[in-house]
């Protein structure tokens, strides 16, 4: 890992603290918007028709804002389940699988596996998360175009380690998984800010599916980067072999 990659291993406690934020405002919006919804609930009872399309509507937009509520506060979470030794390829084809059954035909989604790869330290339930989210990202990147590609890679690397907590002792990550599409990119004004929450260059997007992808891995004791290449968008998540 480079020096700037250093660097950002060391400031990711200072990211958490950051995050604390946007969980501690979704603690305070909970309150009022249980009192909204039952209010509208109890509304409901005595309205006509019109009227319970409006409660109906009301009780609607509640729901989406307590969802994201619920992953303001999962930003803010201190910890993740214990990662354990899991089969990453196992964890990446349910992935796959998952995606392709919400994404538009003509997507060419390929399959580049290292067989020899050991398992690897993870939160099973958090990295086939992880790899959802930014597989359905890749898709949405690239679905408009007529030789939508994505491709999902996995190898051994050396050389990459980070430091483990506060201490110096040095943490190798050998294993890599690489989503990569060949769509437009990110844009250069975001694409040093793609991992902070509520950034996002979709137009109805909330900016937290890849602050959420971040914490996922760092939970789990890796790394993930981003980058534009060849005309290709590559996202990198290092993981730790399971002892």
């Amino acid at each position: 890992i480079s020096d700037a990659g250093q660097n950002e291993m060391r400031n990711d406690s200072d990211g958490q603290t950051a995050l604390m934020a946007p969980a501690i405002l979704a603690h305070e919006i909970k309150n009022p918007l249980a009192a909204i919804k039952g209010a509208s609930q109890l509304l409901d009872r005595s309205l006509d028709e019109r009227g319970r399309q409006l409660t109906g509507m009301i009780a609607n937009e509640v729901g989406r804002i307590a969802r994201l509520v619920d992953r303001m506060q999962a930003l803010g979470s201190k910890t993740g389940e214990k990662p354990q030794p899991v089969n990453v390829h196992q964890i990446v084809r349910k992935a796959i699988a998952s995606v392709r059954t919400a994404t538009k035909a003509g997507i060419d989604l390929s399959e580049e596996f290292d067989p020899s790869l050991p398992q690897v330290l993870a939160n099973p339930d958090a990295l086939a998360q992880v790899l959802v989210n930014l597989l359905s990202n890749a898709a949405d990147a690239c679905g408009d175009q007529d030789n939508a590609q994505i491709a999902v890679r996995t190898r051994f690397v050396s050389g990459l380690t980070m430091k483990e907590g506060n201490g110096d002792h040095p943490v190798s990550l050998p294993i890599e998984i690489t989503v990569c599409d060949n769509g437009p990119g990110i844009t250069s004004e975001l694409a040093d800010h793609v991992f902070e929450p509520f950034v996002t260059s979709k137009r109805n997007g909330q900016g937290l599916g890849l602050a959420l992808v971040k914490k996922f891995v760092t939970d789990m004791g890796g790394r993930i980067s981003h980058r534009r290449s060849d005309a290709r968008t590559e996202f990198r998540i290092h993981l730790a072999v399971a002892r």
